[in-house]
């Protein structure tokens, strides 16, 4: 064998080789690209992923709840217009004069135009009375 032969096949092995080392790269890559494509297209846990909503509306920004007869503030939200106003644990007597019948009469009652007056009259459970005019805004509720 000559010398050109011996560099000639050495070289046709070195990038055979190389081909070959190549190849793997690549393979080693689309099989690793595949994966996460398949992993972030695998249904998402909740852990991973926060929800959330929220509720935009024009009122006073209390959450009631009936307790037997009475309808109660069970929370005040934060910087909405009855902040400072009302408190939980108020019981509601009346609204703008008025008794409603359900929960939903009285969430309806207390809403109302962005810039309105509501008259509550309310009783808390240290036997405070009183009534109070709150203007109604627009309250944003995350939960």
């Amino acid at each position: 064998m000559s010398m050109r032969e011996t560099t000639s096949t050495t070289l046709a092995r070195w990038r055979t080789a190389r081909r070959s080392v190549l190849g793997a790269i690549v393979l080693a890559g689309a099989v690793a690209t595949s994966a996460a494509v398949f992993e972030s297209m695998r249904a998402p846990a909740c852990t991973h992923h926060r929800v959330d909503r929220a509720y935009t509306y024009s009122g006073i920004g209390v959450v009631i709840e009936r307790e037997d007869a009475d309808v109660l503030v069970k929370r005040v939200l934060p910087g909405a217009p009855a902040d400072g106003q009302l408190f939980e644990g108020a019981r509601l007597v009346r609204v703008d004069g008025m008794v409603p019948g359900t929960l939903e009469d009285w969430a309806s009652a207390i809403r109302g135009a962005p810039g309105s007056v509501v008259e509550l009259e309310v009783a808390y459970p240290c036997g405070g009375h009183k009534s109070i005019a709150i203007e109604r805004g627009i309250v944003h509720m995350e939960y």
